[in-house]
């Protein structure tokens, strides 16, 4: 897994813009963020999705009832999205050719690095990877892929 050349999108992203804050960032690249409720047939069961032409503007639509920090892991995941899989169209012909999750880790480990999470080896000493990845309201997933990049210096 080689993702250095996410990392150079999002030392330029902060380098732009002066921010690493996620809301800033959207209000900057004028993408809107669109709440909804979990059942609204957009998100199809989804807790976000980023639209590149919805009305001719970009828009994350994401659900109403995440808590704050995983609301912006989704948003800074969505984020990686619309910056690094500039050429994918999502339609459902498309989502066949594509290898969905290898994009999905990379808009994982986009928005991980985006969020960068301090992770005190000691403080966390004795707990399991399913406590640490709540204690940063995380999927368990995302705290792997950070700790195999972390491992693998990536």
């Amino acid at each position: 897994m080689e993702y250095k050349w996410i990392d150079n999108f999002i030392d330029g992203l902060i380098d732009v813009y002066g921010t690493k804050d996620i809301y800033e960032l959207y209000d900057s690249l004028e993408i809107s963020i669109r709440k909804l409720p979990k059942c609204n047939i957009l998100l199809q069961g989804n807790e976000a999705f980023y639209n590149r032409n919805f009305l001719n503007k970009e828009v994350v639509f994401i659900r109403d009832d995440l808590n704050m920090e995983y609301e912006k892991f989704i948003l800074c995941h969505e984020l990686g999205h619309a910056i690094i899989h500039t050429n994918i169209i999502t339609s459902a012909f498309s989502r066949n050719l594509l290898n969905l999750n290898k994009l999905e880790k990379q808009a994982n480990y986009f928005a991980l690095k985006l969020m960068d999470l301090n992770m005190d080896e000691i403080a966390f000493e004795g707990f399991t990877i399913e406590q640490i990845a709540n204690s940063f309201n995380l999927p368990v997933k995302c705290l792997k892929l950070l700790l195999d990049s972390k491992n693998q210096n990536i």
